[in-house]
């Protein structure tokens, strides 16, 4: 299966791009071709990019402000049977592609959801992501569609599925997970899966405390833009979750209780970047 690694990129994220494209053109990979796009937005002469791309990457630029409108003319323009999305900030593992590919080839997947780990890993924030990757689980093997949720930083879709579900909505947030609720809801909830093997590793996560400021960024960005998410998990079933992460991973009392704090704080902070973008005036789409 040939693959389609498509990138959108603004004029201050260029920073972080070189080791993402690293990351992109160094994949363990033998089941088919490999492509990297890249896509300015909005358009701009862009020489941070063409200085470094080379040959491998092809550069493109669309006018229309939003990382939407960049991936949509990436995927307009991909050759691929497989269409690859992550962001600048994101280095892949190796294996990346492999594991989507894997998933889009098992079973009746069109659409993979990958996984998000910090550049470095440190113990709150592996606590944190243990119950983060039930919680995945739990969504991605629900019936319920409106549950499910995109990954603009790690997810992949097949062509076939984006040319009947696509493009994305161009606007500032949320449109990655329109498409997957589309697809989950209009075809099957099977059409999605999780691929929990296919890793990126976000370069400005290095720690609890950027962690949570990620969060407090990704919550504060869909109140100001008036995105839609996923719908909210019940407290039993939260609850249940948390149980099943302390017996799974074998957590004493004291590491029970830092993970309880931690989602705590996790939450929090979601709700206070949620306030924060209540108070500012951008107008609706």
């Amino acid at each position: 299966m040939d693959v389609s690694i498509i990138v959108p990129v603004q004029a201050s994220q260029t920073r972080w791009l070189p080791a993402c494209l690293a990351g992109a053109l160094a994949q363990h990979y033998d089941g088919g071709g490999i492509e990297v796009i890249v896509v300015h937005y909005p358009r701009a002469a862009a020489p941070e990019i063409v200085s470094f791309a080379g040959c491998d990457v092809r550069v493109l630029s669309v006018d229309r402000p939003t990382p939407y409108a960049a991936r949509n003319m990436g995927a307009s323009q991909a050759s691929g049977d497989a269409l690859l999305f992550t962001e600048p900030e994101c280095v892949p593992d190796p294996d990346w592609v492999a594991a989507h590919v894997q998933r889009l080839r098992e079973g009746k997947a069109t659409v993979t959801v990958g996984h998000v780990v910090p550049a470095r890993m440190t113990r709150p924030v592996g606590l944190l992501l243990s119950y983060e990757d039930a919680r995945d689980e739990w969504v991605f093997s629900s019936s319920s569609w409106r549950h499910y949720f995109g990954r603009p930083k790690n997810m992949a879709v097949a062509r076939r599925r984006f040319a009947t579900h696509g493009p994305f909505a161009e606007v500032a947030r949320g449109a990655d997970s329109k498409l997957v609720q589309a697809v989950a809801r209009d075809v099957a909830c099977d059409e999605v899966a999780l691929a929990p093997r296919a890793v990126v590793r976000q370069q400005s996560v290095h720690g609890l405390p950027s962690f949570l400021r990620d969060r407090f960024g990704h919550a504060h960005a869909l109140r100001v833009h008036h995105s839609s998410h996923a719908a909210p998990i019940a407290l039993p079933t939260r609850v249940a979750l948390f149980r099943d992460v302390v017996r799974r991973h074998g957590y004493g009392p004291l590491q029970s209780a830092m993970l309880l704090g931690l989602l705590g704080a996790g939450i929090l902070t979601f709700r206070a970047g949620g306030w924060a973008g209540a108070f500012s005036r951008t107008p609706r789409p």
